[in-house]
């Protein structure tokens, strides 16, 4: 008995606290407006560092309707002069000098690899636009902030202002759940009033949805120091309204510095849970859209070269060196043939390259008679699925010439000749001889046990089947693949680090391979990554 009334004893103390921080929460949430502001007059200034209370929703029209919206807090930024304390604080700084609220650069763009802060990250995309950044005094950054140093944001409006503060352009910056982005670049009509303008869609955001389609964004002038209106809606390829949300402040923008130590604890006990669950708000919907709804679901493609893929995990930035090792190897085979350079298309602000860290890897190979051939390696996933194949050869007439680009993970210019160079290579290799290694009995266990556990199947991608619902259900005919099949043998990477690395790579590379593969069957299980 006494064991039982102190469990419900518990249970109401605790029903009783949950209540308390849900009535203050709510409190702080709908407090009272100051006399003389409307609800649609939040004192928005553009060249102020703000945290601002807002709503977002979504409203999807069909295959069926559906509606949810949840609380979500937004920083306002002018970006060429963010202030910052130890509520909310702006750009890369020492960690210890963070606010309880930060944005980072490394969060924005492409990733902060033009630079440690807002600006510098702003000007380099500008310039990749045609754009000269000096037009642009005044930049207006609508976002989310770590909290705990997690954050997850679906969208990033930046608002580009010319010297007498008229609205120039508008770049809408897009996040999906699989933590690619695409950035829209719009600009402004001449005409006064809210701003309106459409792109096509070419960025896999929502599983329910391919990439068809196109957006129409709307958005009020944030420097008309009214409250944040953004609208997009999603059209289908024939021009029908499919997905409708909405980006709202629902109360007066409050400044950091103007806040109390007891303000912004009880400003951050209320709000700053808000951004550690904004993506199991959304993925939980999608949950429900897919298992209860039974919405058609399209699997990610791989993204196209205007959208910024996800980051690397280490052990693709490790294979990544693994592979150019090879392909030196390869080359120095037929060093009067062929030469190769290494380089990523842009580097970091210190001058170091960014291939592995941010950008994708560029691979240049100069044929003796000048020509040059490119291979741009594009997304992380590219890594996953070469450890799975027995030449790089035959990856690569896959990855490169398989009829659909969602299953394109690297481009080249002149594909054909590209594979034609590596298959002449790899005749080359075959040749060579190989000495024989006398290994202990312990490396010859470790080496059978991960012989057993290496998966020599080839991962591929996943259209036409199963990625599209129409291929799933059996809807259209199967379509026939011109491309290379691989056939099943061991990857041609672990034959190269066997013998021809060290043996502490060697341990490295079946830890991280054995690795990879693991994540990828798990995240297999929830749609992949």
């Amino acid at each position: 008995m006494a064991v039982a009334f102190c469990e419900i004893l518990t249970g109401c103390l605790s029903l009783s606290l949950a209540y308390g921080i849900y009535w203050i929460w709510q409190k702080h949430r709908k407090c009272a407006q100051p006399e003389g502001i409307t609800e649609d007059c939040h004192h928005i200034c553009i060249l102020k560092t703000q945290v601002i209370k807002c709503e977002i929703s979504h409203y999807r029209l069909f295959p069926k309707k559906h509606r949810f919206n949840y609380s979500y807090l937004s920083i306002g930024i002018p970006v060429r002069s963010p202030s910052s304390n130890w509520f909310l604080s702006v750009d890369i700084i020492p960690w210890w000098k963070r606010g309880w609220l930060h944005v980072s650069a490394e969060d924005h763009l492409y990733r902060g690899r033009d630079g440690k802060t807002l600006s510098e990250n702003i000007d380099a995309y500008l310039k990749t636009q045609g754009l000269d950044p000096i037009r642009f005094p005044y930049i207006y950054l609508l976002t989310s902030a770590r909290f705990l140093n997690y954050v997850f944001k679906p969208a990033s409006f930046w608002y580009l202002y010319e010297p007498d503060f008229r609205l120039s352009y508008v770049i809408a910056e897009v996040n999906n759940t699989f933590g690619e982005r695409r950035m829209y670049l719009f600009p402004a009509s001449r005409s006064p009033g809210v701003f309106r303008q459409s792109s096509t869609k070419d960025f896999h955001v929502s599983p329910f949805n391919s990439r068809k389609g196109s957006y129409t964004v709307s958005t009020s002038n944030p420097a008309d120091g009214d409250g944040i209106q953004v609208t997009t809606t999603l059209l289908s390829s024939k021009g029908h309204p499919k997905l409708v949300a909405r980006w709202w402040s629902i109360a007066p923008a409050l400044d950091p510095s103007s806040l109390s130590t007891f303000q912004s604890f009880l400003f951050l006990l209320c709000w700053g849970w808000t951004v550690l669950v904004t993506y199991i708000r959304i993925v939980s919907q999608a949950i429900w859209l897919a298992q209860v709804a039974k919405l058609k679901i399209w699997y990610r493609p791989e993204p196209r070269e205007s959208a910024v893929p996800r980051r690397p995990a280490a052990g693709e930035v490790f294979i990544a060196t693994i592979l150019i090792r090879y392909l030196q190897y390869l080359f120095d085979l037929a060093p009067s043939k062929y030469e190769l350079f290494t380089s990523c298309p842009k580097t970091s602000i210190t001058g170091q390259p960014c291939a592995c860290e941010y950008g994708p890897l560029e691979l240049r190979i100069v044929e003796s008679n000048l020509t040059v051939i490119v291979l741009r390696i594009h997304t992380p996933q590219f890594y996953r699925q070469l450890i799975t194949y027995a030449k790089l050869s035959e990856f690569l007439s896959y990855t490169l010439l398989h009829p659909h680009e969602e299953n394109h993970t690297a481009r080249s210019d002149d594909a054909h000749s590209l594979i034609a160079v590596i298959q002449d290579l790899e005749s080359t290799a075959n040749r060579q001889t190989i000495s024989a290694h006398r290994h202990t009995v312990v490396y010859r266990v470790i080496k059978a046990i991960y012989s057993y556990l290496r998966c020599v199947q080839p991962l591929r991608g996943s259209y036409p089947n199963p990625g599209s619902p129409a291929m799933r259900l059996g809807t259209v005919p199967q379509e026939h693949s011109n491309t290379v099949l691989a056939t099943g043998e061991p990857c041609f990477l672990d034959n190269f680090v066997f013998n021809k690395c060290n043996l502490m790579l060697q341990m490295r590379y079946i830890l991280v391979t054995l690795g990879l593969q693991g994540r990828t069957w798990v995240m297999g299980i929830i749609g992949g990554e």
